[in-house]
């Protein structure tokens, strides 16, 4: 995983919205700190395995969730 990624984190119709820049990953919460740590699962899953993502990716298939 890179050691940094940049996230905005806003309130959007009561719900804080966190979002990283470098990629098109995005989570909610109920508090700002909620939605930091979904934020950080959130990637942790997407670097688990990311040779299956690009494989899907050269096949055209749109591997993310």
């Amino acid at each position: 995983m890179p050691e940094k990624l940049n996230f905005t984190v806003d309130l959007e119709d009561g719900i804080f919205v966190a979002r990283c820049v470098e990629l098109e990953i995005t989570t909610d919460g109920l508090t700002k700190e909620e939605a930091v740590e979904n934020l950080k699962e959130a990637l942790d899953c997407y670097f688990a395995n990311p040779d299956e993502r690009l494989e899907r990716r050269l096949r055209g298939e749109n591997g993310e969730a």
